[in-house]
C-alpha cells in the first residue's frame, strides 16, 4: 500500500522546521533559511535595543556572506556563480560593526542635545557612512600591515604568513553585503544604509488594508544602470571589454559595493600571492581567473554605502512595516517571474509589500507569483512571508523547493520584519 503524498500542511511544517526563526517583543520577526539541509547558512543578522540618554533606539542589520550568488541572466537560466566566498566577513561585521556605531552614536547624541533635528539627521548620516567605510578599510589595512608588497615574499614565506594569520586574510578575501536600519521612534527618525544588493524595504497598507511596498535604497549591482556606468567610468577605456563581461564585474561578480572583497580592491598580486593560498573551496575557479587576468586598475568593488533618513511621523497612519532581507529573497521572487518580459518584471520589494498587509489581493499575487498566498498560517510573520514568497498555498511548489529532487542550490534567505509604531 503506497503512502499518501504530503499535504500543504505537511510541507509548511517541513519548511518551518528548516527555518531558524524568532519573535522579539511581539513586533520583530526574523527568519533565516538555507534550502540545502547540509549546506551552511552564510547570512548573519543583528537586532539590538540601545538605551542612550534615556531614549530607546533599535538597530537592525542583515549581512549576506553567501558563497554563491545569482547570474544577471538568472531570470532566464536559473544560473548561479561564485558569491562572497563564505561567512567570514559577515560574521566579523555582525560581531563588531553594531558596537562601533553605537559608541559613536552616543557621542553624537551628546553633542546634539541642544542642536536642531536637521543637524542630528545629518550627523547620524555622516556617522553611518564613516563607520561603515572605516570598518571596511580596517579589514584591508590589516592585510597591508602584515605585508605591503606580496611580490617580495617567497612562496613558502607567503604560505606561512597566510597560515599564521588566516582570520585576517579570510575576512579580507571573502565579503558581505549590508542592509541596516537605525530607528529612533520616540523622535520619528529612521536612518537606513545599504552596501551591495541586500534590501531595506518599507511596506504600508492602503485604505483597504492591502499591502504595497518599495525599496528605500538603490541596490549596488551591475543591473543598476547608475552603478554600471559609475564602475565603467572609473577605469580606462582599454578595460571596457573586461570591466563588465556578461553583465558581471570582471566577469565574476554582479555586486559593485561590499564589505571585504579585497581581491577586487587591492592590486592583483595580493590575490595571486596571498589570498589564493587560502583553501581553494572558498571561491569558484572562474573567480580566480577573473581576478588574475582582469584586475588591472583596482578598486573595482567600492565601500561607499547608500544612506537615507526617513521621517516616521508621516507613516504612522499607514501601518508601516520595515523589512530587511538578503538576496535569497530576490532569487525566490525571480524564480517565479523569470518568464516575464524584463521591462514588466516586478521589483521584489514591491512583491514583498503585497504580502505584508492585513489583507491580500489574491488575484494580483496569483498573477505575479503564479501561486496563491495565505495569512496567519504560522506565528512568525517573517517565516510566513518567506513561505508565501516561496510557495504560498502550493504543495507542489513547496515540494520543488524542499524536496529531495532539488539539484541546484539557491542563495541563503534572511528576513527581518519589524512593525513600526502606528497610530491607535
Amino acid at each position: 500500500m503506497s503512502s499518501s503524498s504530503p499535504t500543504l500542511s505537511d510541507w509548511r511544517e517541513r519548511f518551518t522546521r528548516r527555518c531558524r526563526s524568532s519573535v522579539a517583543d511581539g513586533v520583530l520577526h526574523s527568519v533565516t533559511f538555507q534550502q540545502t539541509p547540509d549546506a551552511a547558512n552564510e547570512d548573519r543578522f543583528v537586532a539590538q535595543n540601545w538605551l542612550i540618554h534615556g531614549r530607546p533606539w533599535k538597530f537592525l542589520a542583515v549581512f549576506d556572506g553567501r558563497a554563491i550568488t545569482l547570474k544577471p541572466s538568472f531570470y532566464l537560466t536559473n544560473g548561479l556563480i561564485s558569491g562572497h566566498g563564505g561567512a567570514f566577513t559577515a560574521e566579523h561585521a555582525a560581531a563588531n560593526l553594531p558596537r562601533l556605531i553605537e559608541e559613536e552614536l552616543r557621542d553624537v547624541l551628546e553633542e546634539c542635545q541642544r542642536r536642531s533635528r536637521n543637524t542630528l539627521i545629518d550627523k547620524v548620516k555622516k556617522l553611518l557612512r564613516q563607520k561603515i567605510e572605516d570598518f571596511d578599510e580596517n579589514i584591508g589595512d590589516a592585510v597591508l600591515n602584515l605585508c605591503s608588497d606580496p611580490s617580495a615574499l617567497s612562496y613558502p614565506d607567503a604560505q606561512d604568513l597566510v597560515d599564521a594569520n588566516r582570520d585576517v586574510f579570510q575576512r579580507a578575501f571573502s565579503g558581505s553585503t549590508l542592509a541596516l536600519a537605525l530607528i529612533d521612534e520616540e523622535r520619528n527618525n529612521m536612518w537606513v544604509a545599504g552596501l551591495g544588493d541586500s534590501t531595506v524595504a518599507l511596506a504600508c497598507e492602503d485604505q483597504d488594508q492591502i499591502g504595497y511596498g518599495e525599496a528605500l535604497l538603490t541596490l549596488h549591482n551591475t543591473r543598476t544602470p547608475k552603478e554600471y556606468l559609475n564602475i565603467a567610468m572609473m577605469h580606462p577605456s582599454e578595460e571596457k571589454d573586461t570591466v563588465m563581461a556578461d553583465g558581471l564585474l570582471l566577469g565574476v561578480t554582479p555586486y559593485t559595493r561590499s564589505l571585504g572583497e579585497y581581491a577586487l580592491k587591492l592590486p592583483a598580486e595580493f590575490a595571486t600571492r596571498l589570498f589564493f593560498k587560502l583553501p581553494r573551496g572558498q571561491r569558484e575557479r572562474s573567480y580566480w581567473d577573473g581576478v588574475r587576468y582582469y584586475n588591472v586598475t583596482p578598486p573595482y568593488v567600492l565601500n561607499a554605502p547608500a544612506i537615507r533618513h526617513i521621517d516616521l511621523a508621516a507613516l504612522r497612519q499607514y501601518k508601516a512595516t520595515l523589512v530587511l532581507y538578503t538576496c535569497g529573497v530576490d532569487a525566490i521572487v525571480n524564480s517565479h517571474t523569470r518568464r516575464t518580459r524584463k521591462q514588466d518584471k516586478p521589483d521584489p520589494a514591491a512583491v514583498v509589500g503585497t504580502l505584508v498587509g492585513s489583507r491580500l489581493d489574491e488575484a494580483s499575487i496569483q498573477e505575479t507569483l503564479n501561486h496563491g498566498a495565505e495569512l496567519s498560517w504560522t506565528g512568525n510573520r517573517a517565516t510566513e512571508l518567506l513561505g508565501n514568497l516561496m510557495a504560498g498555498t502550493s504543495a507542489e511548489l513547496f515540494a520543488k523547493f524542499l524536496g529531495p529532487g532539488r539539484k541546484d542550490r539557491m542563495p541563503d534567505a534572511t528576513i527581518l520584519r519589524y512593525n513600526l509604531l502606528r497610530d491607535a
